[in-house]
């Protein structure tokens, strides 16, 4: 489990930089929406938002490759965002009563400085997970769950988790962290952490930023359902939550699919290139070395060098020169099967003839047993590559009495190989890098091997050089090549103790996982933006049809305040203000207007004798009788009881009593239910220039009682109004 974890690294460092940044930005729009703590809930958001971009540079690294800027840059990234972290903590607290200098960052900040310069950059980091995220985020706990102001007990219940969540991270995050070379981070770690449970500790820090994402969102969805008090909306909150939280959950399973598919395409064809690679490799090896192979075989068979070896015979000189130039070797021996040297093409050695100085040879070795042999020599001074190939000479019974050597130079093949455009190493059984095109690499361990003594001279004087590889590779593996996610393949060279490393970096984003995540990323972003764009809908059309709604309670009370509830007409209040608004505009346009009171003739008879429901009814008709043979511009009211009052817009006294007498005639001619006819009395005035509402209404009124008092069934005008000459006859 723990090596498909480590295989999976880069989604689980998206996911936790996804969960930080839905945190920090759900934190962030409630911050925007708060205006007394708005800066404290600022500072979480930033502080969420910052570590899920850490996490996201985290992903960047394990897909292509770590360099140290941008190592410093994820320190740095690290410490601001616990830092935020820290101040949200300490803000809260001040709040609570407990007060915490700023100062004390200080004394932080220098020993974080300081680990970083003698401890690298692990160092830096494990320090400020102790010395901030740990009481940064035990801080923020304490202060979510000391708030007391949450009205309803599920909103304490949210908030305790929230809580709960932040202890949570503080031993994930605080406590567990990078290897450094001090304690406790020496024995409790992240590698510690995967080897005990097999489960990466991001993975987890990712899931309790999930969490604590959906726990936030929950408690403010309460707070909004508390506030709007819609059903609806309470209704639409609960379905987008468990439908964001499905959404998401599916989007990250199949982007995780679509990324380990992706990612297996890419892996699938880096690994047919190296083995194709390797292939080449090992023929162009095989090419340069198997004429030696031949020849020396050939050699060992020659009748003149078994003579050699029995007999001493010193014909076969001539034999073992032509062997030599016929392989294009640098040089050949010919060896007893007591390890003595008998002959040998090189003149310089000639000294050496007799001495027993093979024995120790794996070539010799290996031919003695039948076998033939073949190794590889460097020269630690010159640096000079030689191949060695070794067979036996078997005598006439078939017993080996000796052996014969070619050594041939592969420095020419060497340097027709250093332009290879992918990373080799051909390495002896330990490690020790013999031929390469990393020219650097000559002589030094390819993985690590504390054992070696170093070789070349600067190595000596420096030290051991780190290893390119964390460990020794079998076959085809992924792993780390120079700190780059690299498939390591390694090939035995048969019938030798060597072996071609071949290391192909995971170049070409295209093609690789990092594709993957970014569809993952766009596509979660995009059902973010839908869901809460949608949501923001909801609530506008919410707010929307409360404003509707309210507007409409204030037109219907308005209209309740200044219409009579009988009739349906305008009352007395409403009225009045009509008439207080004509006589200002009669004083500024000089416009008559004039007044028609009237009320129903022995209406208090009616309800004796028919009852107030019977009465009610006349009223009723005989308004909307009246309302109807009324301009539009024209305004009746109920003026109290039985008695109405019409203002007729832009109309002398005389068209009024004309219209006053229509109205009269409408009402006698009308029947009714169970009253049968009724009559009224109407009474006109004209305004006047020194008028008011009470002297105006004052001569109307008295117009109507002239009415009643000369018969009823009859209009009386405003006398005192009316010029004489206008009522003349015109000659």
């Amino acid at each position: 489990m723990a090596s498909f974890f480590e295989s999976q690294l880069d989604f689980i460092y998206f996911f936790y930089g996804l969960g930080f940044l839905l945190l920090g930005v759900l934190c962030l729009a409630i911050a925007n929406q708060q205006n007394s703590r708005s800066a404290h809930m600022r500072l979480l958001g930033l502080f969420a938002c910052s570590h899920g971009v850490l996490g996201w540079i985290e992903t960047a690294t394990v897909v292509t490759a770590d360099t140290a800027w941008l190592s410093a840059i994820r320190t740095a990234l690290m410490v601001i965002s616990f830092g935020l972290l820290c101040e949200f903590a300490r803000r809260g607290l001040a709040r609570l009563g407990f007060s915490i200098s700023a100062l004390t960052y200080v004394p932080v900040l220098a020993v974080l400085i300081f680990a970083g310069y003698f401890a690298g950059l692990d160092g830096a980091k494990v320090l400020s997970r102790y010395l901030m995220c740990l009481p940064g985020s035990l801080g923020a706990a304490a202060v979510i769950l000391a708030d007391r102001r949450v009205p309803h007990q599920d909103g304490r219940t949210l908030m305790a988790c929230i809580a709960g969540g932040f202890v949570l991270y503080a031993l994930c995050a605080g406590f567990i962290g990078e290897p450094a070379p001090f304690w406790p981070a020496s024995h409790i770690n992240q590698d510690w952490f995967l080897r005990e449970t097999g489960i990466p500790i991001q993975l987890l820090r990712g899931a309790l930023a999930v969490a604590l994402a959906a726990l936030v969102w929950g408690a403010w969805g309460q707070r909004l359902m508390r506030a709007f008090n819609s059903p609806r909306y309470s209704d639409y909150l609960k379905k987008q939550f468990v439908g964001v939280i499905a959404t998401m959950a599916a989007i990250l399973v199949l982007g995780w699919a679509l990324t380990d598919v992706l990612g297996n395409l890419h892996r699938a064809h880096l690994e047919s290139e190296a083995s194709g690679d390797s292939d080449l490799l090992v023929g162009r090896l095989s090419g340069a070395v198997a004429p030696a192979d031949a020849v020396v075989r050939l050699l060992a068979q020659s009748g003149d060098v078994q003579r050699m070896l029995t007999s001493g015979d010193q014909a076969g000189q001539s034999v073992l020169d032509s062997h030599v130039a016929a392989a294009e070797a640098v040089r050949g021996m010919i060896v007893d099967a007591s390890g003595r040297v008998v002959d040998t093409s090189e003149r310089r050695e000639a000294a050496l003839l007799g001495m027993p100085y093979q024995q120790s040879k794996s070539w010799f070795g290996r031919a003695m047993v039948g076998d033939q042999g073949r190794d590889l020599e460097i020269d630690p001074i010159t640096g000079a590559r030689d191949y060695v190939t070794s067979a036996p000479v078997r005598d006439s019974s078939g017993k080996i009495i000796g052996v014969a050597m070619l050594e041939k130079s592969l420095d020419p093949l060497a340097g027709d190989l250093r332009h290879f455009d992918q990373p080799f190493f051909l390495v002896d059984a330990g490690g020790l890098v013999l031929i390469t095109n990393q020219a650097c690499e000559i002589l030094r361990a390819l993985w690590p091997r504390p054992d070696l003594v170093p070789l070349r001279l600067n190595d000596r004087i420096a030290g051991h050089p780190p290893a390119l590889l964390s460990h020794e590779v079998f076959g085809g593996e992924w792993t780390s090549y120079a700190g780059r996610p690299s498939y390591v393949l390694r090939r035995p060279l048969p019938d030798t103790s060597l072996s071609l490393v071949l290391a192909l970096p995971a170049t070409g984003l295209v093609p690789s996982r990092l594709l993957g995540l970014i569809v993952t990323s766009q596509v979660a972003m995009a059902a973010l933006f839908y869901f809460f764009g949608r949501e923001r809908g909801v609530r506008d059309r919410v707010q929307h049809l409360r404003r509707v709604a309210l507007q409409d309670r204030a037109r219907a009370l308005a209209e309740q305040a200044a219409t009579d509830p009988l009739t349906g007409l305008f009352n007395r209040l409403r009225f009045n203000e009509r008439l207080e608004h004509e006589l200002i505009s009669r004083q500024r346009t000089g416009r008559p207007f004039s007044l028609i009171f009237f009320d129903v003739d022995h209406f208090k008879e009616v309800n004796d004798l028919y009852g107030h429901p019977a009465g009610d009814q006349v009223l009723v008709r005989m308004s909307q009788t009246i309302a109807a043979a009324l301009r539009r511009t024209d305004m009746l009211a109920r003026w109290g009881g039985e008695e109405f009052v019409i203002l007729l817009d832009e109309t002398d006294v005389l068209a009024a009593a004309e219209v006053a007498e229509k109205l009269r005639l409408l009402v006698a001619h009308m029947v009714f239910d169970q009253v049968g006819r009724v009559t009224a009395s109407f009474g006109v005035a004209e305004v006047a220039a020194d008028d008011n509402a009470e002297t105006l209404m004052s001569r109307v009124d008295n117009a109507l009682y002239r009415a009643k008092l000369n018969g009823r069934n009859r209009v009386e005008v405003d006398a005192p109004l009316i010029d004489a000459a206008a009522l003349s006859p015109v000659d």
